[in-house]
């Protein structure tokens, strides 16, 4: 078998020659000379590289199947070629497709090959894996029978009933490293980390900016690379109380182009503010490029890829020339949390940070605290409400278990108290007050009190006391109170909440609390043994 059996096969059924140029569906323009293909996908770093396959016949083909899936479906739809590549083209020579074959040979074997790979899938529950490679068998035994392909193996595959890929198995297996971050125990370390990182640094801004948004929406890394600074609105302009909505570019909607729609989403103040810290650090980057019609300035993106965009650039997509990459977004989430070595209190290890793993955090509280599932599919921009069900199945589910030691163990990575533990009153700012004296009050025995510490506020307080007390840096518990008891009802309350509410969110609502008097009981001891 060589080149010049196929082109004897071209010439004799009339097919049209590979292309130097082919236009994907969107209207880009991509050179198809040769092996190497360059996707127009500013995104990703997208690369074709044919020379892999050695069968002629079988790189036709795939050459054939690539470029219709190209025009008709989407630039992206190119990258079907790796899926092609790690079963078909991996076996090939394991197979007998390479040398000298004739065409009955090559047939033979192809149905050998496709044969073992879906043994392979079935014994492994990934036959839903196999959605592409038997796509492209069936149109190539449509559309070039005659390369050796079998028209009635192709009937086979088709009368195939194949599963879609199982959703939600992270969710569902609460993997603590792909799974949702903890709500109680995980989640707000990412948060506090957030809030007392202080630097304006600009990669330190991207970090920022990059984990509040995947808290904030949840989305893919993709919708971020193609934000604009001209996305963020604030709404209520010369108002003190601003409120910001973003406009999300949707992707996977079959649009030619991500920023064709949009979703606007309401943006937290907190959160729009490390946005707005980004765009000034964003000012001390050039975005101007050299072109051919002479110096063009790009609009900034959110997030800017210093020296920029080889992918977009490279294919005439000189609008996202700046871009970042989904891999990049990923880069910037992880080295947060390494610059910040945020240790997770449910594996003792460094915490396994993703996209992904946001955008299951907050698919699942908030069907945890009863967001309908059509709303939800509206946030994370599903087409239908099959895909959340998942985050519902889970949603009472979610809560676990919380004892005194637990609380006590986990107290030392949360660190949510920050306020002074002191001897007695003289040590204490009001300590000579009466009315900043706080005691807390058992709410199932109103004649159950602790006298707990003394309130540092000057001013009228507007908290919640006693619950908020332990949160607010002002609180200065005495060391002599019996914190331990507020820890057992609050504990005792906790679990109460839950059987009779059967409510999530009930159930951990007071979970800060807990933790932040767990870490005063631990500091109480250790202020005894000074």
């Amino acid at each position: 078998m060589n080149a010049d059996k196929v082109e004897n096969l071209i010439e004799l059924y009339g097919w049209l020659q590979i292309p130097n140029l082919i236009y994907s569906r969107e209207g880009f323009k991509i050179p198809t000379v040769g092996d190497k293909w360059i996707m127009p996908i500013p995104t990703r770093s997208a690369v074709i590289r044919f020379s892999r396959v050695l069968s002629d016949r079988l790189k036709w083909s795939i050459k054939k199947y690539i470029i219709n899936q190209i025009e008709t479906v989407s630039a992206a739809a190119g990258l079907r070629w790796w899926n092609l590549s790690a079963t078909i083209v991996a076996r090939e020579v394991d197979f007998g497709l390479v040398g000298q074959i004739t065409g009955g040979q090559f047939k033979s074997r192809l149905i050998s090959l496709v044969e073992k790979v879906i043994s392979d899938a079935r014994s492994d529950h990934r036959l839903w894996s196999l959605y592409e490679v038997i796509q492209w068998y069936i149109w190539c035994a449509e559309n070039y029978c005659e390369l050796g392909f079998c028209p009635a193996y192709a009937l086979e595959l088709e009368g195939m009933t194949i599963g879609g890929c199982p959703r939600g198995e992270a969710v569902r297996s609460h993997d603590p490293e792909k799974g949702p971050l903890h709500r109680s125990l995980e989640l707000p370390l990412v948060i506090k980390a957030l809030r007392e990182d202080d630097s304006l640094k600009l990669q330190h801004l991207q970090e920022k900016a990059a984990v509040a948004l995947s808290i904030a929406l949840g989305r893919n890394p993709a919708n971020l690379t193609y934000l604009k600074e001209s996305d963020l609105l604030n709404l209520t302009p010369g108002d003190n109380m601003p409120c910001y909505v973003i406009r999300m570019p949707r992707i996977k909607k079959r649009l030619l182009s991500p920023r064709d729609d949009f979703m606007e989403e309401y943006l937290d103040t907190e959160f729009a503010s490390i946005l707005l810290k980004l765009f000034d650090a964003n000012k001390t980057v050039d975005t101007t490029l050299q072109l051919p019609s002479g110096v063009v300035t790009i609009e900034r993106p959110i997030f800017i890829k210093i020296g920029g965009n080889r992918v977009a650039r490279a294919t005439g997509q000189f609008e996202h020339s700046f871009n970042m990459m989904s891999s990049d977004i990923n880069i910037l989430i992880k080295d947060f949390v390494l610059r910040h070595n945020i240790i997770s209190p449910i594996t003792g290890e460094q915490l396994q940070i993703s996209p992904r793993r946001f955008r299951y955090t907050l698919a699942t509280n908030l069907a945890a605290e009863g967001t309908s599932k059509r709303e939800l599919a509206r946030i994370l921009d599903h087409t239908d409400t099959q895909h959340v069900q998942v985050y519902f199945e889970l949603a009472g589910n979610i809560v676990e278990h919380l004892d005194k030691a637990s609380a006590k163990a986990f107290s030392k990575y949360l660190d949510f108290f920050k306020g002074k533990v002191i001897v007695g009153d003289n040590e204490a700012i009001n300590g000579e007050r009466d009315d900043k004296h706080l005691s807390f009050i058992n709410e199932d025995n109103p004649t159950d009190q602790t006298s707990i510490g003394v309130c540092g506020e000057s001013t009228i307080c507007h908290l919640d006391p006693p619950f908020s007390c332990y949160l607010c840096p002002k609180f200065q518990p005495y060391k002599h109170a019996d914190h331990e008891h507020v820890l057992e009802s609050l504990l005792s309350s906790r679990e109460r909440r839950i059987e009779k509410y059967e409510n999530a969110r009930l159930g951990i609502q007071l979970d800060d609390v807990i933790l932040a008097v767990a870490q005063v009981v631990e500091l109480c001891l250790e202020v005894e043994h000074v």
